[in-house]
Formats: structure tokens, C-alpha cells, sequence
């Protein structure tokens, strides 16, 4: 009865620790929450229940260009889509209700799930803070203001806890975004976050978003300009 029993006794250990981690408090900075929140009333205040925005993109990977255009759309707070489409062929990301699938060409792959956290389409980030802000898991945290080239912004990270799915926990780490908040019109300017297949020695690919150029469009303001980099390499302009 020795290893029953001992197996017994590391199910209980293993289930108090789950336990545990899901009564941690979460950490929501009052200062970092309130200034999101001025942030998407600055943006218009109201997401619309679906946006469509098109425009040209230009992709460089190492000496190769591509011109192509874009489509970006969202419904509601949690269904996103980029399609791109390149002399070269087409690329898509299409994200909903917790699920993502990637399309290059004719074929189509789910994601796994730790690229699932990253896979909202950051393009309008009205509908990214209204997403985070909404949700009961996501923690926030102010980490200071800083200088964006000339213009003074608020720093703040804020990620998915997982506090309500225990289960899912260690995909916390997974959707660690940072944004760049200006001090004085409260948009957004800049977004980062990391992607990774997997935890440890799993390499990690930054991915970081400039905004420029907002535009009302129907009481909304939106970014008509997006810089995107992939490993601190400059890879798409966007004009919306």
C-alpha cells in the first residue's frame, strides 16, 4: 500500500498548491487600470460591435519587399482577423472565443495555446484595452512614465491570470503585454509583447506595435498608421 498511499499524498499536495495559486490576489494597480480606462474613453469609450478597416501594408524580410494589402476586423471584444495579401500569396490570423488559426496560402493550422494569448489582433487598441479591462482575470500593473521619442507616456503592463482556470495557469506567462499610454491625449502608442511556442529554452519573438496618426471614424479614433517589428527588425508599415 506504500506507493498507492504515496501517490495519494502527491495528488493532495499537487491539488492544494492548484488551490492555492487560484486564490492569489489578483493585482489590479489602481492607478494602471484607472489610465486604461481613460485611455478607451479617449478612444470613443464604446467598442463597436464589429469594425472592418482595410489598407495598404509593406512587408520587409532581410533585402526582400512586399506590397500588399490589408483587411483587419473585429466583432465584439473577443473575435479579431488580419488577412494580408501579397502578390506572393495571402497570410491570415483569425482569432475567436479563446481559439486562433493560422492561414499561409491554401493551408490552414490551430494555434496552440500558448500562442493563443498573442493572437488578438493588436491593430485597433480600443478593442485590446476594452478586452483586458473587462475581463475578471486580467492583472494589471504601472510601471512608470517614461519619454516615447519626444512625447511622455505611461508604461503599464497587464496580462491573463487565469485565476477562474486553475488548469490553465501556467499560459500566465504566455500573455505578458506592455503598453505605452501618452500622458497628455491618452492613446495608446505603443504596444509589445513576446511570443513563444513553449516555456523554457523555447526562444522568444518579440513583437512590437508603434501607433501613429489616429483618426475619428464614426466617434471612434483609430490608428491609421501601424509600425509593426518582429525581433527588433522593422517588418510591416500599415496605412489604414
Amino acid at each position: 500500500m506504500r506507493i498507492p498511499c504515496a501517490f495519494a499524498i502527491l495528488l493532495a499536495n499537487l491539488l492544494f498548491s492548484v488551490s492555492v495559486a487560484s486564490q492569489q490576489p489578483l493585482q489590479r494597480n489602481p492607478q494602471a487600470v484607472a489610465i486604461l480606462q481613460q485611455s478607451v474613453a479617449a478612444m470613443g469609450g464604446v467598442v463597436p460591435s464589429d469594425s472592418v478597416a482595410t489598407g495598404t501594408v509593406v512587408l520587409v524580410a532581410g533585402s526582400k519587399t512586399e506590397k500588399g494589402t490589408i483587411r483587419i476586423l473585429t466583432r465584439s471584444l473577443n473575435q479579431t482577423a488580419e488577412r494580408i495579401v501579397t502578390p506572393e500569396g495571402q497570410r491570415a490570423v483569425i482569432y475567436s472565443h479563446d481559439r486562433a488559426k493560422e492561414i499561409e496560402g491554401n493551408a490552414a493550422k490551430r494555434l496552440h495555446l500558448e500562442f493563443v494569448v498573442t493572437s488578438q489582433s493588436p491593430c485597433f487598441p480600443l478593442v485590446v484595452l476594452a478586452s483586458a479591462l473587462n475581463h475578471p482575470d486580467t492583472a494589471f500593473e504601472y510601471l512608470g512614465q517614461e519619454t516615447l521619442g519626444d512625447v511622455a507616456v505611461h508604461h503599464l503592463r497587464f496580462w491573463n491570470t487565469f485565476s477562474s482556470e486553475p488548469e490553465l495557469q501556467h499560459l500566465a506567462e504566455f500573455s505578458v503585454e506592455h503598453i505605452w499610454v501618452d500622458a497628455v491625449s491618452g492613446l495608446p502608442r505603443k504596444i509589445s509583447y513576446d511570443r513563444r511556442a513553449a516555456d523554457g529554452a523555447e526562444p522568444r519573438i518579440p513583437v512590437e506595435l508603434v501607433f501613429s496618426d489616429y483618426r475619428n471614424v464614426g466617434g471612434v479614433l483609430y490608428p491609421f498608421r501601424i509600425e509593426k517589428s518582429l525581433n527588433g527588425t522593422p517588418w510591416a508599415t500599415i496605412l489604414i
